[in-house]
């Protein structure tokens, strides 16, 4: 039966193999993969039932149950701690068989805790387990930095999440068809974004204190996850889409009572007038093709609408580089606190400090990341 492993891309397949190939790593050869090991990404537009390595397919096809043995996640792969990330988990249980187990990095609690990335703690307190027809834990410490899963006499507790319903609907109708490949990559990007956000609001606001949240102009899946979170409490969240969405799309995603706290409206002709403030506003990647002096007028007024203390997410891909940055933010930086955190893992930058990754290859992106600051998470809180 077929192992796979699980990458973030094509480049990083040679080092995610190697982490899991290597005697440093594995003395004992406990967790090699088979030399059969098929690798997956989570960017690809191949679905194919059938993976291989003579087309590298994605990972979200909706693959048979107990279809592969063993599922490695690669360390370039972003996994987060969070519900999406255990969703993500609970679906690949289902895709193992029954003497199989996904394989996956774990980091220390700390550094676990600042990337929002799975710790031995994290993973235990949802899907541990006893094993089937064992007494012995179904979670096992493999070796430094690798934990594995397997087939437990209870399955995890489902987490509410907007990738529930793509995994469990979405996809199986869009079997044979790459009609999802849209669809696909917006949750895989709203995973790491909302790890991130979920992060910022944690370090903000800490896990017990309800907060109102706003997104602006993006797909409203931002909203539904941050509000569905197990770790941040959202007492109400609003999604401003704009015209290409349906607002009764996104019911779909509601269950257990979420309906009530949830609202989408649609902007017209890029009209933002908030009918209240916010705790918190996010404006990620909205501001394509318009000028400058539009930009700066789009940040001040959602600035506007902040409560006090209150934070604005801004991120702008389309700002060339810090200096043009500076210009559309000039006006709110006076008024406001301003951090920045990176947009790979969800940690706060430090000028002096470099972020560590099992990837070496990551490690250098964010060191890249931190000297530059180009296209990272800004955070303005309202004084």
């Amino acid at each position: 039966m077929t192992d796979i492993i699980l990458h973030k891309s094509k480049q990083y397949i040679k080092e995610d193999i190697d982490y899991y190939c290597s005697d440093i790593r594995d003395k004992h050869g406990m967790i090699k993969p088979s030399d059969n090991l098929v690798s997956l990404t989570c960017d690809s537009n191949i679905f194919h039932p059938n993976p291989s390595n003579d087309e590298i397919c994605s990972i979200y096809y909706p693959f048979e149950k107990g279809m592969f043995h063993r599922i490695y996640i690669g360390i370039s792969f972003p996994l987060f701690a969070n519900n999406w990330g255990a969703a993500f988990l609970r679906h690949l249980m289902h895709l193992v068989d029954k003497d199989g187990a996904v394989i996956m990095p774990v980091y220390a609690e700390r550094q676990g805790v600042e990337k929002n990335y799975w710790s031995r703690s994290s993973l235990e307190s949802i899907f541990q387990s006893r094993q089937k027809w064992w007494g012995m834990s179904n979670i096992w410490a493999e070796n430094d930095g690798v934990m594995s899963m397997r087939i437990g006499k209870k399955q995890p507790p489902k987490k509410n999440s907007t990738l529930t319903h793509l995994l469990n609907k979405n996809i199986e109708k869009a079997k044979g068809s790459n009609s999802i490949t849209n669809d696909v990559n917006d949750h895989h990007q709203n995973g790491t974004l909302s790890a991130i956000v979920e992060q910022i609001i944690l370090n903000y606001y800490g896990r017990s204190k309800a907060v109102t949240f706003c997104e602006i102009n993006g797909n409203g899946l931002l909203a539904i996850e941050t509000m569905m979170s197990d770790y941040v409490k959202i007492s109400q969240s609003t999604a401003i889409i704009n015209e290409k969405y349906n607002t009764n799309d996104f019911k779909k995603y509601l269950n257990n009572g979420f309906d009530k706290k949830f609202k989408a409206t649609n902007s017209e002709n890029g009209n933002l007038n908030l009918s209240q403030n916010f705790d918190v506003i996010t404006m990620i990647n909205i501001l394509d093709n318009k000028s400058d002096s539009e930009k700066k007028c789009y940040v001040d007024d959602m600035f506007n609408k902040l409560n006090r203390n209150g934070i604005l997410i801004l991120q702008d891909n389309g700002s060339s580089n810090m200096e043009t940055f500076d210009k559309i933010t000039a006006s709110i930086i006076d008024s406001s606190v301003h951090s920045q955190y990176s947009s790979i893992v969800a940690t706060k930058l430090n000028t002096n400090i470099n972020i560590p990754h099992y990837s070496d290859i990551i490690f250098e992106e964010l060191k890249n990341e931190n000297i530059s600051r180009n296209n990272v998470i800004n955070v303005f809180q309202k004084k």
